[in-house]
């Protein structure tokens, strides 16, 4: 099955939004004196939920069909945060991954605009490799256009030198937390209380 995109129109007619990260760790607790330790492990994944109150009868249409096409759990679509969809900073350039084998829970990239302070803030979201990404720190670009990005949840594997870095709607891959999806109509808007669950999906 095709993965879908989002329609643009729709992330602008939410009313209610929530944005999760589900954390992956293990805590290990001693025999002798249960001192503990907790190491994250790299299967982090996003949820998010959202709502619509009325909506034009075109927005409905649209709604509706998206819904249809995912088919319940069974289809795949491309989300981002609607709450950022674009960094604070300035991310100019064509940033792109500096050298192979990269781990962990940061990056280096090269291609940006140089001398840039605060080219990407904490809190900024990017995508790379198929993975979406939040700052957790400013990321400052050199002389060269090169800089370190610091982020979370780490990567779950390494992207191949030169692979993009996106940094306006950055996605993700997504799948209905449910098959059944419900709404109502007044008179010629509908009206979509109950909320959409979403789960990210990775091969």
């Amino acid at each position: 099955m095709t993965t879908l995109s989002w329609p643009t129109a729709l992330s602008r007619d939410v009313s209610e939004w929530q944005w999760v990260l589900r954390n992956m760790t293990l805590t290990q607790a001693s025999p002798m004196n249960q001192s503990t330790q907790t190491i994250e492990l790299p299967g982090a994944r996003w949820a998010c939920s959202f709502s619509y109150g009325m909506l034009e009868e075109a927005d409905s249409a649209l709604l509706e069909a998206t819904l249809v096409q995912l088919a319940g759990r069974a289809g795949r679509v491309y989300l981002w945060n609607f709450a950022r969809p674009t960094p604070r900073g300035s991310a100019a350039g064509t940033p792109l991954v500096k050298g192979a084998g990269q781990t962990g829970n940061s990056l280096i990239i090269d291609g940006c605009a140089t001398t840039i302070t605060g080219w990407l803030k904490a809190g900024d979201y990017f995508g790379v490799n198929g993975e979406l990404k939040m700052m957790t720190a400013n990321a400052n670009t050199n002389g060269s256009g090169e800089t370190t990005l610091t982020f979370g949840p780490m990567l779950r594997s390494s992207p191949a030198d030169n692979a993009a870095i996106t940094v306006t709607r950055p996605t993700a891959t997504f799948a209905l937390q449910d098959d059944a999806q419900a709404w109502s109509v007044t008179g010629r808007r509908l009206s979509f209380h109950q909320s959409l669950a979403f789960i990210e999906t990775f091969g």
